[in-house]
């Protein structure tokens, strides 16, 4: 089987948005705020029209996982909406898509890239340790604890 990634395109959407809502359900990391989750209906504009991007994951035209990261200023961007299928977990997906990300950003110049996850993500916040983040606060939101991560690109 081969894996591939590519920028996110509009006959996406649906499965994009199935995977965000599984990925939020799967560790119960919704925070109950609808407003958190607009960017996910507005891709093009939010993401890739303002100097971020989008990505997918996909096996034999079956996308598995996605990420994007977004602009925050001329040297930061904003890593959002890592997802994973869970029934495609723990394959190195997640790994792949953190890194071409990563990748897509310096390109563009970018210096930074912060990120936050929850403390109920486990395998994220692992994800994001192994990959060099760095943890910089944790807030709660109702009955989430939120751990806000950065770093530097070389």
């Amino acid at each position: 089987m081969t894996f591939t990634i590519r920028r996110v395109e509009p006959k996406d959407f649906e499965r994009v948005l199935e995977l965000h809502i599984e990925g939020l359900k799967q560790f119960g990391s919704n925070i109950g705020d609808p407003s958190m989750d607009q960017d996910i209906h507005h891709i093009q504009e939010v993401y890739i029209d303002d100097g971020g991007e989008f990505f997918v994951g996909e096996i034999e035209g079956r996308i598995v996982c996605m990420g994007a990261y977004k602009k925050r200023d001329i040297r930061t961007a904003e890593v959002k909406r890592i997802r994973v299928d869970q029934y495609d977990q723990r394959q190195g997906y997640g790994q792949r898509i953190l890194s071409t990300l990563e990748n897509s950003a310096r390109a563009k110049g970018y210096r930074r890239l912060l990120l936050d996850t929850t403390t109920r993500q486990e395998p994220a916040m692992k994800l994001f340790e192994k990959h060099g983040y760095t943890e910089t606060s944790r807030k709660t939101l109702g009955e989430v604890t939120v751990v806000f991560y950065e770093k530097e690109l070389c």
